[in-house]
């Protein structure tokens, strides 16, 4: 049961980055699962380091793609928030509790900072 998957055949370091003195360029040898071979650039302070980026970019650029296919993926997280802040305002109505509709606003900016801080997290570089 051999499965076949992405394999980096050869990493060979070509010099010192042009932008940065204190990053490297490397020349990398992919084989993709189907057998084709090709090359791809990668940077890093390191080997490690420049094939751990190379692969991070290559998942941001699937997760894109995805995004891209399906526009309305992007309407789900809008609905999530209003439908917790929902919840809140049934909460408060049923309570007569304003407690909850600032709980309500709480939970909301919390959604909005986690979501601020993993498209920061997605961009980095």
């Amino acid at each position: 049961m051999n499965k076949k998957t992405r394999k980096a055949l050869d990493c060979k370091l070509v010099g010192q980055s042009d932008i940065d003195p204190r990053y490297f360029r490397y020349e990398v040898t992919i084989q993709e699962p189907n057998g084709d071979v090709h090359k791809a650039p990668a940077f890093g302070r390191d080997m490690q380091d420049a094939l751990s980026r190379l692969v991070w970019n290559e998942r941001t650029e699937a997760v894109t793609k995805f995004a891209d296919k399906k526009p309305w993926m992007q309407v789900v997280p809008i609905l999530s928030l209003f439908c917790v802040l929902g919840i809140f305002a049934i909460q408060s109505k049923i309570h007569d509790d304003p407690i909850w509709i600032l709980a309500g606003l709480a939970s909301l900016g919390a959604i909005v900072g986690m979501s601020v801080l993993w498209s920061k997290h997605l961009g980095k570089h």
